[in-house]
C-alpha cells in the first residue's frame, strides 16, 4: 500500500514530544494516488522540485551534536531539500537523537512545500556504524556471510531497523551488495557479505526483509559493483577494468536479483570501461551506467543515490555544478552532499541554472519527484515517512539496545566465528587461574580481556599499536616469556609489517599463539601455518566476548570463510571446535 501527500501540519510546542497533528491526504491508491502526486508536484515551485532532489549532511560548530544548526536551516528553510544524512558528528544519546530528527521533520513540515524528509544514516554494522552509544551494535556484513544464516540476517536488518526508526531515521544507506573479491580492497572488505555473488544475494535479501519488517527503507550499494577495486573511492577514482561477462557473472548478479526488493540504489564513484569508456568517467556521472544500463536493461523504475558527491573521486576531478548536473543527466534522483555548505549550495543552483538553460527539462526533474515521492509514501512495516515523520521520543528507551536485540547481536557474533587454522590445537583451551595468558589487540582489548577472565583465565594485557615498532615488540616478545600464552588481535595484518613480525617472533619462540583476526581474513596469509588464526571479521564487543567464548570451549565454531584466500584457503573452509 501507498500513502501520499498533501499536509496541514500544527506544530507542538514540544518537537520531542512527538506531538503535532499531521494529517496527510489524501490516502490514495494506484491511478488515484498517481493523480495525487502529479498535481502536487504541479504546485510546487522548481526551486522547491529540485530542492527535494538533496540529501544534505551538516556540522554542528560548536554547537552540541544534537542541535541543528544554520547550515542545515537554511538548507532546509531557504533550499527546500529533501533529505538529512546523520553521521557520528550529529548523533548524541538514543533520545537526543530522535529529539534532533524530531525538530528536523517539524522544520520541513512547517517550511513550504510542507513534504517530510528522508533521514539517512550508514549504520550497517561492524566498522561502519554511525550511532555506536545507546544502540545495538552489530557484526559487520562479512560474520554474516561465515554463518550463512539467514534468519539471524533477517533479524539483524530487524534490529537495526527497528532502532533507527524508533530514533526517527527512516531510511538505511544499507545493504551492501558489493561481492568482495580483491584481497587488496581498502574500502569495502568485511563490510561485504561474501566473495561469492550468490551468497550475497541470500544475505542481502534476508536482511532487506529484515529492515522493510521494521519499517526501513533500503538503499543498496554500491551500484555496479566496488567489490574488485584496490583504491578508495573517498580518495581517488577507483577502474573495474572487467569485461561485460565477467560483470554479469560477479558483480552485477546482486543488484539484478534485489532490485525488485530494495526501495532505492546507490551509485558508485568508479569507472567501468566496458560500461562506459569516457576516460575519468566514474558510474555515478555515466549516462550509460544509470540510465542506459539500471533503467533500461536492468529495469529498474525506483530511486537512484549517488554517493557522496564530496568524495575525493568526484571533488578531484568535477567541479560542483559540473558533478550535480552530470549526476541528473546520468539518470540519479537524490544527490547526496554530506559536508560543506558551499558545494551544497552550489549543486542546487547548478541544478536550477541547467533547467533555466534548457539543458535538464523541467519534465526530467518532475521523474525524479515522482520517485521521491513514491518513496515517501510507500508503507514499508506498518507505516510510512508519510504517514509518521515524527517519532515518539518516550519509547526510545524501550525498543532501542534491549535485552532482546543484545541477544540477536550476540549470536550473530557467534555465529560467524571461523577457525582457519589451528595445528597445535589452542582452541578450545580449559580456564586455569595458574596459567597466565598475555593479551594484546589493535583494538577492542578490554573487552577482550574482561571476558576472557569471566571465563577463569589468568590475563595481562596491553593495547596495541597498529603498526609495533621493533622496540614494542621486543618488549611483548620478552613478557610474553613469563606467560603461558598469547593472544593477538590482528587487522590488515598485510598491509601492517609489524603485526606480521610480532607474530612471527612469537611463534619462532616456541611461545603458544592465538591470533584472532579483527577484519578481513585476507592477512592470514601473513602469518606461518602452524599459529593459530580465528577470525572473527571484526571487533565490535560481541564480536570479542564471542571469541572469548570460542578460547574458553564455551562457544561452538561453525563458521565457513566466505572469500577465497589465494594460495591458502578456499571459500568455505572452517575447522569446526
Amino acid at each position: 500500500m501507498i500513502l501520499i501527500l498533501a499536509v496541514a501540519v500544527l506544530p507542538s510546542s514540544d518537537p520531542g514530544a512527538g506531538g503535532g497533528r499531521i494529517d496527510w491526504s489524501p490516502k490514495a491508491e494506484g491511478k488515484q494516488l498517481e493523480g495525487t502526486i502529479q498535481d502536487r508536484i504541479g504546485k510546487m515551485t522548481l526551486e522547491q522540485k529540485v530542492g527535494q532532489m538533496f540529501m544534505v549532511g551538516f556540522h554542528n560548530d560548536d554547537q552540541p551534536a544534537q542541535e541543528m544548526n544554520q547550515q542545515i536551516r537554511t538548507l532546509i528553510r531557504d533550499y527546500h531539500v529533501g533529505g538529512v544524512i546523520l553521521f557520528d558528528r550529529n548523533i548524541g544519546d538514543p533520545r537526543q537523537t530522535a529529539e534532533l530528527n524530531n525538530r528536523l521533520q517539524h522544520l520541513a513540515l512547517s517550511t513550504s512545500p510542507g513534504i517530510p524528509l528522508l533521514i539517512s544514516t550508514d549504520q550497517e554494522g561492524g566498522k561502519v556504524a554511525r550511532i555506536r552509544e545507546g544502540v545495538t551494535q552489530f557484526p559487520g556484513g562479512m560474520t554474516l556471510g561465515a554463518s550463512g544464516n539467514l534468519d539471524l540476517s533477517r533479524q539483524s536488518g530487524e534490529v537495526i531497523g527497528s532502532e533507527l526508526r524508533a530514533m526517527g531515521i527512516n531510511m538505511n544507506l544499507a545493504p551492501v551488495l558489493d561481492v568482495n573479491n580483491n584481497p587488496k580492497n581498502p574500502v569495502i572488505g568485511s563490510r561485504s557479505f561474501s566473495g561469492d555473488p550468490e551468497q550475497v544475494v541470500k544475505m542481502a535479501s534476508a536482511q532487506i526483509q529484515g529492515y522493510q519488517d521494521s519499517g526501513m527503507l533500503t538503499v543498496v550499494k554500491h551500484f555496479p559493483g566496488h567489490g574488485d577495486t584496490s583504491t578508495d573511492s573517498h580518495v581517488n577514482l577507483p577502474t573495474v577494468p572487467h569485461s561485460m561477462d565477467r560483470l554479469n557473472r560477479v558483480e552485477l548478479v546482486p543488484f539484478k536479483e534485489v532490485l525488485n526488493q530494495t526501495d532505492a540504489v546507490m551509485s558508485a564513484h568508479i569507472t567501468f570501461p566496458a560500461l562506459d569508456d569516457t576516460p575519468g568517467l566514474p558510474g555515478t556521472l555515466s549516462q550509460k551506467v544509470l540510465t542506459g544500463l539500471l533503467r533500461e536493461e536492468l529495469g529498474y523504475d525506483g530511486v537512484i543515490m549517488t554517493d557522496d558527491l564530496e568524495m575525493g573521486a568526484i571533488v578531484n576531478n568535477f567541479s560542483a555544478e559540473e558533478a550535480a548536473t552530470r549526476a541528473v543527466k546520468a539518470g540519479a534522483d537524490i544527490l547526496l552532499i554530506s559536508h560543506d555548505l558551499t558545494r551544497q549550495q552550489a549543486s542546487i543552483r547548478g541544478i536550477l541554472d541547467a533547467v533555466k538553460k534548457g539543458e535538464i527539462s523541467e519534465a526530467r526533474i518532475d521523474r525524479s519527484l515522482q520517485r521521491i515521492l513514491h518513496l515517501k509514501g510507500k508503507r514499508t512495516g506498518a507505516t510510512s515517512v508519510a504517514e509518521q515523520p515524527i517519532t515518539p521520543v518516550n519509547q526510545v528507551a524501550k525498543r532501542v539496545g534491549t535485552s532482546r536485540n543484545e541477544q540477536v547481536a550476540e549470536a550473530t557474533a557467534k555465529s560467524g566465528l571461523t577457525l582457519l587454522q589451528d595445528a597445535q590445537g589452542l582452541i578450545p583451551q580449559t580456564p586455569d587461574p595458574q596459567k597466565k595468558l598475555l593479551v594484546a589487540s589493535v583494538a577492542g582489548v578490554r573487552e577482550l580481556d574482561k571476558s576472557l577472565q569471566s571465563y577463569g583465565f589468568s590475563t595481562q594485557h596491553r593495547e596495541l599499536d597498529p603498526d609495533p615498532s621493533q622496540q614494542e615488540r621486543d618488549q611483548l616478545v620478552n613478557q610474553a616469556t613469563a606467560v603461558d600464552g598469547v593472544i593477538v588481535g590482528t587487522s590488515q595484518a598485510e598491509n601492517h609489517p609489524g603485526q606480521r613480525q610480532l607474530v612471527q617472533a612469537l611463534s619462532a619462540r616456541g611461545i603458544p599463539v592465538i591470533v584472532l583476526g579483527l577484519d578481513t581474513p585476507y592477512e592470514v596469509s601473513a602469518f606461518p601455518k602452524n599459529v593459530t588464526y580465528l577470525a572473527l571479521y571484526g571487533y565490535d564487543s560481541h564480536s570479542m566476548k564471542a571469541a572469548a567464548g570460542a578460547i574458553a570451549g564455551k562457544v561452538s565454531v561453525r563458521g565457513k570463510l566466505p572469500v577465497t584466500i589465494p594460495g591458502r584457503y578456499p571459500a568455505g573452509h572452517g575447522l569446526d571446535r
